[in-house]
């Protein structure tokens, strides 16, 4: 059934880690400057950190999109789903260490109450998605638990 509830969790997840990869783009990379200037020296390996970063949100939002339609496949959708819980756990590693070098020169750029509301919400996003993937995941395997439940011989 796509209409179950840990549907809604994998595409609240993947909503949330879209918007997230959609509006903080431009954002980010102006911290990641920062970042560079101040830490790194201009390395080459920051310049490969940005790229795979800055993907990785958009992947979780694509595997938990498509675990959604793996609902007749549920160990498949179980790994999916574990997969896109581990790189969200990534993330929100990342996100406290990068917010907690950058946040303060981000807030001095803002020139908006909205924005800096909306920085703020960007640093709840990561826990509030590993949230979202853990129900999904433990609500999964309830599914699967009670249908093999039902399969067993008595």
């Amino acid at each position: 059934m796509i209409q179950r509830v840990q549907s809604i969790y994998l595409f609240l997840a993947s909503f949330f880690y879209f918007m997230y990869w959609f509006f903080g783009y431009s954002w980010y990379e102006k911290g990641f400057s920062f970042l560079k200037e101040k830490l790194f020296n201009n390395s080459d390996l920051i310049h490969i950190l940005l790229d795979v970063t800055t993907l990785i949100p958009l992947i979780i939002a694509i595997i938990s999109l498509i675990a959604i339609f793996f609902f007749k496949n549920r160990s498949f959708q179980i790994k999916l789903t574990n997969l896109s819980f581990y790189l969200s756990v990534f993330m929100l590693i990342y996100s406290v260490f990068y917010f907690s070098i950058v946040l303060f020169y981000l807030i001095n750029l803002i020139d908006s109450t909205v924005i800096e509301i909306l920085l703020y919400a960007s640093i709840l996003n990561p826990f509030i998605c590993c949230y979202l993937l853990y129900v999904a995941i433990k609500k999964m395997k309830h599914d699967d638990d009670l249908i093999n439940s039902i399969n067993r011989l008595r």
